[in-house]
């Protein structure tokens, strides 16, 4: 038997009702009450429900009427998407908003009493509890730069979590490694791991890392110290951060992506069931893997190869013969 399927704003009760009245003969509503063994107030407070949404409706001789499913529903569905995207809009704003709410906190801190330095220095061993603070009150990406796989903070269960939490709740975290990562089995399979959280990556050559860093939205910049055992510093006035931005992203175009084996699959099988019409929704269901993810590898794969389309992707993997090679 096929499994129920979930409406969005039905009950049980209403799906079932509603399924029934589908496919049976014309009746009234006391006749399907009885076929699904309620009593006529439940039925009746459960027909109301479908008669509100324009999903059934009484005729005038008192059987209960309905439509093609693929007119009233797919109305259902596009008025509940209409609100999400209006719903989408409003956050949209709102985010937009932080930097300025921000700033005008900051203002106000500075004329009424005690704020967060804008210089910090931070031991080696309250580093961990200072990333996990940035991590929970900032917004917007995480931008790191590493040079010492092995140093830092990034290893702390609670570091760990909290990216990992960021990460499967779509928040944007770019890193750029050095190059020798690539050379070393365990610290490629932590990058590896990290990738396949959802973690943007790109490699510069080891030399050409001179300084180690982590960027957390707009509220704070995290940067390494000169040796092991140094404290750190954090920095948070605005210009500041928006400075180490600035390198961030000339650091990250100089870099290259190196994708290995699987993730490259993945990615090409992916492209594939879109280029074959699929929907992001179902190409998810191919992948065994789920939509919040699919949209981020896609809008990742786009961002790596300087697309702003899906189309405009696919011409570019097209170029390199990723596509073809897969179909020899």
């Amino acid at each position: 038997m096929n499994p129920q399927p979930r409406l969005p704003g039905l009950s049980d009760d209403a799906v079932a009702l509603y399924r029934r009245v589908l496919r049976s003969p014309a009746a009234p509503l006391a006749v399907h009450a009885e076929g699904v063994g309620w009593t006529a107030r439940r039925a009746e407070r459960v027909f109301r429900t479908l008669e509100r949404l324009g999903l059934a409706r009484e005729t005038p001789q008192g059987s209960v009427s309905v439509d093609d499913p693929r007119v009233t529903v797919g109305r259902l569905l596009d008025s509940q998407e209409a609100e999400l995207d209006e719903r989408r809009q409003e956050l949209l704003v709102l985010r937009e908003s932080l930097a300025a709410l921000e700033d005008d906190y900051r203002h106000g801190l500075q004329l009424s009493g005690p704020r967060a330095p804008m210089v910090q220095r931070v031991a080696p061993a309250e580093s961990a509890g200072v990333v996990e603070q940035l991590f929970r009150t900032s917004t917007g990406s995480v931008l790191q730069v590493t040079g010492a796989m092995d140093a830092g903070p990034a290893h702390e269960d609670t570091v760990r979590r909290r990216r990992d939490e960021g990460m499967a709740e779509g928040r944007p975290m770019l890193s750029i490694f050095p190059l020798s990562v690539l050379e070393d089995p365990y610290w490629r399979a932590y990058a590896e791991e990290r990738a396949r959280a959802g973690e943007q990556q790109r490699y510069l050559p080891d030399d050409q890392i001179g300084v180690e860093f982590g960027i957390f939205g707009r509220s704070g910049v995290l940067v390494a110290g000169g040796g092991p055992g140094d404290d750190l510093i954090l920095l948070r006035p605005r210009r500041v951060v928006d400075a180490f931005v600035t390198l961030f992203e000339e650091l990250w175009r100089r870099a290259e992506p190196v994708p290995n084996g699987d993730a490259e699959a993945r990615d090409v099988r992916l492209l594939e069931l879109l280029a074959l019409g699929f929907k992001d929704e179902a190409v998810a269901r191919q992948l065994g893997v789920g939509l919040r993810t699919v949209r981020r590898r896609v809008a990742a794969l786009m961002d790596e190869h300087g697309a702003d389309t899906r189309f405009q992707l696919g011409l570019a993997l097209g170029r390199r013969g990723l596509l073809d090679s897969r179909r020899g």
